[in-house]
């Protein structure tokens, strides 16, 4: 995604890049971006956030806290694109969002953002009647499990159910060994080869079968909606966004 970014803003007439951020082992540390350029690859934060009016942040949980509170001392905007967050981290961008404007999207493609639009619209219409199902795919070097974005497409479900994902999401049915029930909602992961990023909610009622479905064919997407937003967010007061937020979706 780094690399997909940097490319992208490169030919972008909205922005520029500042900076490029990497870990001191990283290969290209020291380097020059894109074979010599005035930006090289650097592991100071602080000094990256000093040329920036806003960063776009796709890195590790641990990692995207940690320059957040960097960021706040800068007051400089940060999209933030990891996922992975646990209930602590999250809480801490929170209170980050009350300093600084913040944009956390587990997906930042608008393509998936407007699919989230088109389910929460087929759960208003078919939640109470269908069994709902939640499939993603993702290649093997992924690390969390379900993908933010299936754990966001149930949220969006679980919303429009008056319910909470916690309440109806079951992703084992090897330890009930009974039938669903009415109100579940299935979700399952595949973790295989270089696929992309791949989505799909099925809405099955009883003698019909409504399926959503969203496939990135390369991480371009997923650029073009961080670019997008973060030059928005640069322009935003302090406070927590979404892509939603940014689409006025």
């Amino acid at each position: 995604m780094g690399q997909q970014l940097i490319h992208q803003i490169s030919e972008s007439l909205d922005c520029e890049l500042s900076s490029a951020l990497c870990r001191s082992a990283h290969p290209f540390h020291g380097k020059g971006v894109r074979g010599g350029e005035k930006v090289k690859y650097s592991n100071d934060i602080d000094a990256g956030l000093f040329v920036s009016q806003v960063v776009i942040d796709f890195s590790l949980p641990t990692v995207s806290v940690a320059l957040l509170e960097k960021a706040v001392s800068t007051k400089t905007p940060v999209l933030i694109g990891t996922t992975g967050f646990g209930d602590e981290q999250l809480v801490k961008i929170k209170q980050a969002s009350l300093k600084i404007p913040v944009l956390l999207a587990p997906n930042t493609s608008i393509g998936v953002n407007a699919t989230l639009s088109l389910i929460a619209n087929a759960t208003q219409l078919l939640g109470k009647e269908a069994d709902i199902e939640i499939i993603e795919s993702h290649h093997k070097h992924k690390v969390d499990a379900p993908s933010g974005t299936a754990l966001r497409i149930g949220e969006v479900i679980s919303d429009q159910l008056n319910s909470s994902i916690d309440q109806l999401a079951v992703y084992d049915r090897t330890v009930s060994n009974a039938p669903r029930t009415d109100s579940e909602i299935g979700i399952s992961v595949v973790r295989a080869g270089s696929i992309v990023g791949e989505h799909k909610v099925i809405f099955a009622l009883d003698n019909e079968i409504i399926t959503i479905e969203h496939k990135a064919q390369s991480r371009q997407c997923f650029a073009d909606g961080a670019i997008k937003a973060a030059v928005w967010l640069a322009k935003q007061k302090n406070g927590l966004y979404s892509m939603k937020d940014f689409l006025a979706l």
